[in-house]
């Protein structure tokens, strides 16, 4: 049977840096998450068809900081620089397909963090500094990408089993409309809270421990 997977990039990457010891991951490491996933009984004899990835390239506009009032160029900062050069080699692996959303300038925030510091200045009437907010930006056509690629995947019965990598309940619709098809859905889990909706409507939950990442050598995918 052929596989896919499909991955809320943001996400993961998130999960990556935790088990990666704040380190961000590297495309192959994207990979190997799925190479992994692909190890467990549920998958003996399948072949991995593709891996979609879905996230947004980062974002490159100006915008004046609230505090600082200095002009801030976002595609001059090491984050952009990572990003783009994260997400260009990602699109040339192998078996691998992007899928782009966009991100927007939301206004600004106070990071968690720095929520107690922040009250404690206004109490005291100090003054805030730069730091003191973050901007918020705000991803946009991944969900609905993911959505409509699971609904594509299985009305054209390209693949017999979908994997999805995401926290996200808005794609249950999506995951009940395969499940008619007769599309295996399964979740692979990494040991977070995943939402008792997703768990409803899968046909299995897929364990991968992360911290084995490090001591694996890179795959390749198996032949079609």
């Amino acid at each position: 049977m052929q596989v896919a997977f499909l991955i809320d990039g943001g996400f993961l990457e998130k999960k990556l840096f935790k088990a990666l010891s704040n380190q961000f991951p590297q495309p192959q490491q994207i990979l190997d998450v799925c190479f992994l996933a692909m190890k467990d009984c549920e998958f003996e004899r399948d072949q991995l068809f593709r891996i979609y990835y879905y996230d947004c390239e980062p974002y490159a506009g100006t915008a004046i900081h609230p505090i600082s009032g200095q002009q801030i160029d976002f595609s001059a900062s090491g984050v952009y620089s990572r990003k783009s050069s994260f997400l260009r080699a990602l699109k040339l692996m192998p078996r691998v397909a992007f899928r782009s959303g966009s991100l927007s300038l939301d206004g600004w925030n106070i990071p968690p963090a720095r929520l107690k510091s922040v009250i404690s200045k206004i109490q005291s009437n100090q003054g805030l500094s730069a730091g003191d907010l973050v901007p918020n930006l705000r991803q946009k056509k991944v969900d609905i990408k993911i959505g409509l690629d699971i609904a594509w995947l299985a009305s054209k019965r390209i693949v017999e089993k979908i994997v999805l990598i995401t926290s996200d309940s808005d794609f249950v619709p999506a995951m009940k409309m395969a499940r008619k098809e007769g599309v295996m859905i399964y979740l692979l889990h990494f040991g977070h809270q995943a939402k008792e909706e997703l768990k409803e409507h899968c046909d299995g939950i897929i364990a991968a421990d992360l911290s084995k990442l490090t001591s694996m050598q890179p795959s390749a995918p198996a032949a079609p």
